[in-house]
């Protein structure tokens, strides 16, 4: 019989095997725990380091066409994702510039780029009086609206110029009741005009327009030029035509050089300074046109123009030497006709003239003939308050004009008093979505005015108060007689808010748009289309300089760029390597902000500072996704926001990356010597030249340091449009 035996050294050596192979195992577990983390995160530098070299170089083509292409040119580069995938991000993004017109001014914003309808601005050294903001429209998809008002029974138009304009064809709609009833494709100097027979017409198109509404093809208007600075006054105007008389008169504080040229042929003329003391440059001429046609205007020195159409006819709402329709210092029209002083005050204030001068009570209005008896040139007004000033052709206002609001001395505000000796009607309109008002002349108050539409009211012989008791204000013009010009505003352009604070901290302020934070990016598309939210915004801070409550102190552009993205996982998820507004970034390893290519800016010979901002936004049928892209840029256009003399300008970044982006544009501070002895000290820095952070270290916003001389100040931007297509094989 077998016997059965035990081996313990078999059944040793066969459990320490088994506890060998468990050990190997753990051993190699752990080596894995660890290991894999280390090589997801050699496979994300791969990833960071090839896509960074694929944005760096279109990064460096887009600048490029940004800086130097004309409208149409075009770049393209094919992306090859390594793991990761193409998106546009168009909600964590943007940038801003900010400037100040005035020395010993400082102008600061935040919280600007969060989508709802609130930001702070911080003014320390004066009274801000008001504050107005402008939609920029930028991107592709986001027309300009233009709603045309009751008392108009024709439109001319045309494209409004810039650095580098589309050549064409830019589509235009006319819209009666939100249905198309006419459309236009312009090219550059083309004109359209309309007939309008009835009411709710509104004009969209792709590019900004010079617009133009009339009343029987008659009237007078004061014109905004095509390039004016933050006082209102410029050199260069585009002025659409119609057939017939044409009179021209541009008053300036300086001699001009006045050049001219249209279909009718061209002209240069100068005018000389008046030797009297109050009396400044005026210069006129009288043109007839056969057909329809664009005149150019350009002036050697900044200026008004004031238009009119079918001789010297109609009434103009006259702005001041700031830029408002309130103010203390003007020069009016030199034309033959009156001038209507109008004093908002709870003060009697008193204006003078070479000459001569009228005392107005409060809430009063005067009238004088005008221009002085024995004056060659144009003699100018100065008031000890605020005033406002109309020229108008007759006795009797026969024409339209804008009424300034009595709480921002601007466009548009919450309160209009309303002086009339004879029968007016005046036309209200909304700034913003919604606005509820009351009229000292009506039984029923809080009426409702919805933006988009109208409120017209007859006044005969009556003063009226207009308050607003809910809302962000209107817009009110007055029109009489059988004739009317007005240059039309779009309709997200100068909404205008009181702030009248003097205060050394922040100032919160909320923007006359509903606020879109927490929406969804499709209802903040739909938003940007329609303009019930701001497609990019033009900030105008206006304040108290010595006597005059309502000078432009500071401007910001507030820019909402999109964001092309390559997200991909590292040893953590969320890594990205992002293109916007001229810089490459990435949070790549750990989620830490880092710079890879800086924005491009001149700065120099001298106090100088030149910056191109490139605006790059998707097309709505663009690609996203893993594969391989085909990414073609194309200018739309070039457009400048600021050709002057700055005291300061600042520029900032939205998070996440806004801190990294403003500390790298100071790399060479650090050789400073003066900002290592004194650090934060702008005062004391006198042997650096660049940017700074402001007010110091860990800050998205940097200011723009040459030893406190003036800076030449010039900020462009070009529209880009993306269209992302995927790479068929």
């Amino acid at each position: 019989m077998n016997e059965l035996q035990r081996n313990e050294e078999a059944v040793s050596a066969a459990i320490a095997t088994v506890l060998l192979f468990g050990g190997v195992l753990s051993i190699i577990s752990i080596m894995m725990v660890t290991m894999i983390p280390v090589i997801e995160e050699l496979e994300g530098s791969v990833e960071r380091h090839d896509m960074a070299a694929q944005m760096t170089q279109f990064n460096q083509q887009t600048t490029t066409l940004a800086e130097q292409g004309m409208p149409g040119d075009m770049v393209t580069q094919e992306f090859v994702p390594v793991d990761g995938s193409l998106k546009w991000d168009a909600m964590r993004t943007g940038m801003w510039y900010s400037s100040t017109w005035e020395e010993d001014h400082s102008f600061r914003i935040r919280n600007v780029i969060d989508f709802d309808d609130e930001l702070q601005l911080r003014h320390p050294e004066s009274t801000t009086t008001s504050v107005c903001f402008s939609d920029m429209r930028l991107g592709p998809d986001r027309p300009f609206h233009y709603t045309a008002p009751s008392w108009a029974n024709s439109v001319i138009l045309t494209t409004k110029p810039g650095l580098s304009f589309p050549l064409g064809p830019i589509e235009i709609d006319l819209l009666q009741s939100q249905v198309v009833v006419q459309t236009a494709k312009l090219f550059v100097d083309d004109v359209t005009q309309w007939v309008l027979n009835g009411d709710d017409f509104k004009i969209e198109s792709t590019q900004e327009l010079e617009v133009y509404w009339m009343k029987n093809n008659t009237g007078s208007s004061e014109i905004h030029a095509s390039d004016a600075s933050a006082n209102g006054k410029g050199r260069s105007w585009a002025l659409p035509l119609p057939q017939g008389t044409v009179e021209l008169n541009i008053v300036s504080d300086e001699l001009i050089m006045v050049n001219g040229n249209g279909k009718f042929g061209s002209f240069t003329e100068v005018a000389i300074p008046s030797e009297l003391i109050n009396v400044e440059t005026s210069w006129s001429k009288s043109l007839t046109l056969d057909t329809p046609q664009v005149i150019h205007l350009t002036t050697t020195a900044d200026a008004q123009l004031m238009l009119s159409l079918g001789g010297l006819e109609g009434t103009t709402a006259w702005k001041s030497t700031t830029g408002t329709l309130h103010g203390t210092s003007f020069i009016p029209p030199s034309q033959t006709g009156y001038i209507v002083l109008t004093n908002p005050n709870t003060a009697p204030a008193t204006a003078t003239w070479r000459g001569n001068g009228i005392t107005l009570p409060a809430m009063s209005s005067g009238q004088v003939e005008w221009p002085p008896s024995a004056i060659d040139g144009a003699a100018s007004i100065s008031s000890d308050l605020p005033v406002g000033i109309q020229w108008q052709s007759n006795a009797e206002a026969n024409g339209v004009f804008h009424l300034g609001a009595v709480d921002t001395g601007m466009e548009s505000g919450k309160q209009f008093h309303v002086i009339t000796t004879q029968n007016l009607d005046i036309e209200l309109r909304a700034n913003g979505h919604q606005t509820l008002f009351n009229a000292s002349n009506l039984a029923t108050n809080n009426t409702v005015l919805n933006q988009g539409t109208t409120i017209e009211m007859a006044l005969d012989n009556e003063d009226v108060y207009l308050n607003t008791t809910e809302g962000y204000g209107m817009y009110v013009t007055a029109t009489n007689g059988t004739n009317g010009l007005i240059q039309a505003m779009h309709d997200g352009e100068r909404r205008c808010l009181e702030v009248g604070i003097t205060a050394s901290g922040w100032v919160d302020l909320k923007m006359p748009w509903e606020s879109m934070g927490g929406r969804s990016i499709i209802d903040m598309q739909t938003a940007w289309q329609t303009g019930t939210y701001p497609a990019s915004v033009h900030m105008q801070m206006y304040g108290m300089v010595i006597e005059e409550p309502y000078t432009p102190i500071g401007s910001a552009w507030i820019m909402q760029i999109s964001r092309f993205t390559y997200a991909f996982e590292s040893s953590v998820t969320g890594m990205e390597v992002a293109m916007t507004g001229g810089a490459v970034v990435t949070n790549h390893p750990e989620f830490n902000p880092t710079v890879i290519v800086s924005p491009s800016d001149r700065g120099g010979p001298g106090p100088r500072f030149a910056a191109t901002i490139p605006s790059l936004h998707p097309t709505s049928d663009s690609a996203v996704g893993s594969g391989k892209l085909l990414m073609e840029v194309t200018l739309a256009k070039r457009t400048s926001l600021a050709s002057d003399i700055a005291y300061e300008v600042r520029r900032g970044w939205a998070e996440p990356y806004g801190e990294a982006i403003a500390l790298a544009s100071t790399d060479g501070l650090e050789s400073s010597l003066d900002w290592t002895i004194y650090p934060g000290r702008l005062d004391l820095l006198t042997d650096y030249v660049g940017w700074v952070p402001d007010p110091g270290y860990g800050t998205s916003e940097a200011i723009w340091h040459t030893g406190g001389e003036p800076i030449q100040f010039s900020l462009q931007i070009s529209s880009l449009d993306a269209y992302v297509a995927e790479v068929i094989a």
